[in-house]
């Protein structure tokens, strides 16, 4: 029986490693997952594909200082190393900190590491792929920029995954900022005359807008977001996972916001990449510093007559490479 290990690291994490598990499925290849500790979303959203066989410490969260992370990643491998088992000769890691210590505690017991960097690296590589790029038998990039991360890396192409639901436009607008949330992008959002939105808070507090807007569909968490996207109109998101998903895999038009509240983000190679993703997707890009009612007009009204660029599926890419490493 071939068997492979996932690291399914949170957020759009998840959503890559959900995008290869199911190609490698397809291959006949059974998938196990490792998840960041207490995260029922990331549970859900993959408990269809495959057994969670363990839950290890996220050791830094994107909106902590490094040096927390620091003092923390001796406790998270040590955890790691009592919770995770040997005896699976390949283990897929993510592009997030919480892969570290889990690839970390698995290579020790004897495993080939494959690791592939995030879609959102353009400009410096991930801390994951400059700690496990030294250890790992491959690693995996989406785009011919991240080659420059590391020379033994090769190129497969944007993890879109497979189609779950039949593309059609049911008229709404999707909103949607990822697992924390755009305050300031759902505010100003709620004082435009936009309507029939569909708006996903994540940990912002969506009852101010179910408030002012009862018309509208408001939630904080769905793991099947892409049935939402599958039928939108137009998508406005953040730098991450769901612009993929929306414009490649799904052909909707998106406005590309990043969210500036989010600690990852404030930086200025944050938001050149996020600049970046938007023209290699082809969507309308709305920076930090445009997010108003009018601007937001203008965009829903400009980016309809913009068309999503093509790409072949990296996920699948990868998923055949491993089954060859078997």
């Amino acid at each position: 029986m071939k068997k492979v290990l996932v690291i399914a690291s949170g957020g759009g994490h998840t959503g890559h490693s959900i995008a290869l598990a199911e190609h490698m499925i397809d291959l006949g290849i059974d998938v196990d997952f490792i998840i960041p500790e207490k995260d029922e979303w990331t549970r859900n959203s993959v408990k269809n594909y495959g057994k969670v066989i363990s839950e290890t410490p996220k050791f830094l969260d994107p909106s902590e200082p490094l040096y927390l992370g620091i003092l923390r990643a001796p406790i998270a491998i040590i955890k790691s190393l009592i919770r995770v088992n040997k005896g699976y000769k390949i283990v897929v890691a993510s592009g997030s900190n919480h892969s570290i210590s889990s690839g970390i505690a698995l290579w020790l017991k004897g495993s080939d590491i494959v690791v592939f960097e995030s879609t959102e690296r353009f400009l410096e590589p991930s801390r994951t792929i400059k700690t496990l790029g030294k250890i790992s038998k491959l690693i995996a990039f989406q785009w011919e920029e991240q080659l420059k991360f590391n020379k033994k890396g090769k190129v497969v192409g944007p993890f879109l995954g497979k189609l779950k639901y039949e593309i059609k436009d049911e008229g709404y607008i999707l909103v949607s900022a990822g697992s924390y949330g755009y305050k300031k992008l759902f505010d100003s959002l709620s004082k435009t005359n936009l309507e029939n939105i569909v708006l996903q808070t994540g940990k912002v507090d969506p009852k101010p807008y179910m408030k002012a807007h009862p018309e509208w569909k408001v939630f904080q968490f769905d793991p099947e977001l892409e049935k939402y996207i599958a039928k939108a109109k137009i998508v406005i998101t953040h730098f991450g996972r769901t612009a993929i998903e929306s414009s490649l895999k799904y052909k909707k038009p998106t406005i590309l916001s990043p969210n500036i509240e989010w600690k990852w983000m404030q930086n200025e190679t944050r938001l050149k990449e996020s600049e970046i993703m938007a023209k290699k997707l082809n969507a309308y890009y709305l920076p930090p510093d445009k997010v108003n009612e009018e601007s937001l007009i203008n965009a829903v009204e400009k980016v309809k007559y913009l068309v999503p660029n093509s790409y072949n599926d990296g996920a699948l890419e990868l998923a055949k490479i491993v089954y060859s490493m078997l």
